[in-house]
């Protein structure tokens, strides 16, 4: 049996911190894009945006922010045709809403 052609099942992405949050979307033009939020006991904590790219077949960071405290909960837009702005909210000391773009 060939291996050509046949793509990975399993993938793999290490945080440069402890992760705490993280959410999948569901928008259908970001396919396999993850948010994950970081665990530093302090006040400066990230979100990082985490993309496949589909050609390495490996997951990169698309997009790091900085993010007060830590992110309890992360979660994308219930956006499953890709007609809305695309949002991220965020919690932690405040519920914030991000307009990500790119």
């Amino acid at each position: 049996m060939s291996l050509h052609g046949k793509r990975k099942e399993i993938y793999k992405y290490e945080a440069p911190w402890t992760v705490y949050a993280m959410n999948w979307s569901v928008r259908p033009d970001k396919r396999f894009r993850l948010a994950l939020g970081s665990f530093v006991e302090e006040y400066n904590n990230k979100v990082q945006l985490v993309g496949l790219d589909e050609e390495s077949s490996e997951f990169i960071c698309r997009n790091t922010f900085d993010h007060p405290y830590p992110t309890t909960k992360l979660m994308w837009i219930p956006d499953t045709k890709g007609v809305y702005p695309d949002l991220l909210a965020t919690s932690g000391d405040y519920l914030r809403v991000w307009r990500v773009s790119a």
